[in-house]
């Protein structure tokens, strides 16, 4: 019998690394998607264990796929850990086999130490018994974390890794980079579906006053969910006390020059509440600058560039799995974050990290948040044809083309 396969050593080092993960907006982890397999060898991988290795993507790096990806500062002693404020974890799992081999550990170890010059920390997580003082000096040699699993439920950290400098981050690192950067792009990162909302949160932060009355009386009284918007789109940095970005003042910048003053901005802002009216009939200037705004955030590139690849081969309008399969065959890893839930990442995802066409045409899989506000949004801003649709069945037929050619709105930068 295997006493510690790898998904359960996996599962055990993945929560003494990332103990908080439900309570932590800074930290993001993903199992590459292998660990989807309902079997390890002989042993049926009990889907307990599976739950605790969600969510599921593909991360390839030139040195081959890391058995968990991590964004942001591990539990227990990590040396120089002052360096990266969200350091780019890899850790790779080796466990007991079924014909009772030995644990490979130095191979772990190996592996790991390959990973470093793509990532900023790096461990190998093997049943405890099997870490010898031969393999924990190889691993210090090597820069490389030890987790030592005792049992499918505890582990500890028998070696701390020290933080490293990495090169330029793979397409799929950065895809989970982004996620941890804007806490999760989940079914409610929109949670309102009218862009004026986030562009409302940062005249609010702009004008004198507190913020939060200020908001609540010329926008909307959900103040949580506008200000959430303002952060995905990158229109304020949250960290510490917030601020305005250089997007959030451009907005500000606008408002001034448009109308005279930010309160004058807000007080126009006030008229517009309760309104169906799309945004580009009712404040074009306005709806022009929330659209140059929006083609910041990287789903919106992502989703025009499916668009437009799709409509190229004459697929105009397009049906959401269509988008989705388009928008995997751009960038998988930030498409999986964006398009699929957590729960259902392992029906839409083979173990060899490619596409199950046939999960596409299961409403469950996706999130509502993209069919329903993010894409009222993009229909607002001018970018989409239709509003979306917050009925699950619906949303796979929902109609998905672009309003005219997106390269005209690429006019705001970050900075």
């Amino acid at each position: 019998m295997t006493t510690l396969a790898e998904p359960a050593v996996l599962a055990a080092a993945k929560e003494t690394l990332y103990p908080d993960l439900p309570d932590r907006s800074d930290q993001y982890v993903v199992t590459e998607s292998q660990f989807t397999a309902d079997s390890w060898g002989e042993w049926s991988v009990p889907e307990e264990v599976r739950e605790r290795l969600r969510p599921f993507n593909s991360i390839r790096l030139s040195s081959g796929e890391p058995d968990l990806l991590g964004v942001g500062l591990p539990s227990g002693t990590v040396l120089d850990g002052d360096v990266s404020e969200s350091p780019v974890v890899a850790v790779e799992a080796k466990g007991h086999r079924a014909n009772g081999g030995a644990v490979d550990v130095a191979r772990g170890i190996e592996q790991v130490h390959s990973r470093l010059s793509e990532v900023n920390l790096g461990y190998v997580a093997v049943p405890a018994e099997s870490v010898t003082e031969t393999s924990r000096s190889l691993a210090r040699e090597l820069n490389v974390g030890v987790v030592g699993v005792e049992s499918a439920d505890a582990a500890s950290v028998l070696e701390p890794p020290r933080v490293t400098g990495a090169g330029e981050f793979s397409t799929g690192v950065e895809a989970i980079r982004f996620q941890a950067r804007t806490h999760r792009l989940t079914d409610g990162s929109f949670p309102v579906n009218h862009p004026k909302n986030y562009l409302g949160y940062a005249l609010a932060l702009a004008a004198d006053g507190d913020t939060e009355a200020t908001y609540a009386e010329h926008v909307i009284r959900l103040v949580g969910d506008g200000r959430r918007g303002a952060v995905l789109l990158g229109l304020v940095d949250p960290r510490g006390v917030d601020r305005l970005t250089h997007l959030g003042r451009e907005v500000v910048r606008f408002a001034r020059s448009e109308c005279g003053s930010v309160e004058a901005a807000l007080a126009r802002f006030d008229e517009w509440t309760g309104s169906q009216e799309r945004f580009t009939e009712l404040a074009p200037r306005w709806a022009q600058l929330a659209r140059s705004v929006t083609m910041q955030y990287e789903p919106t590139t992502l989703v025009v560039d499916a668009l437009e690849n799709l409509h190229r081969d004459g697929v105009r309008p397009a049906r959401l799995p269509a988008v989705a399969e388009a928008a995997c065959e751009i960038n998988r890893p930030l498409a999986v974050e964006v398009f699929f839930t957590e729960r259902e990442r392992d029906a839409v995802l083979r173990s060899d990290g490619t596409l199950d066409p046939t999960a596409l045409d299961d409403p469950s899989v996706y999130k509502s948040g993209l069919h329903f506000q993010y894409k009222a949004q993009l229909y607002h801003v001018g970018l989409v044809t239709d509003r979306g649709t917050d009925d699950k069945a619906a949303a796979l037929d929902d109609e998905w083309a672009l309003e005219q050619p997106a390269g005209a709105y690429r006019t705001v930068r970050r900075s």
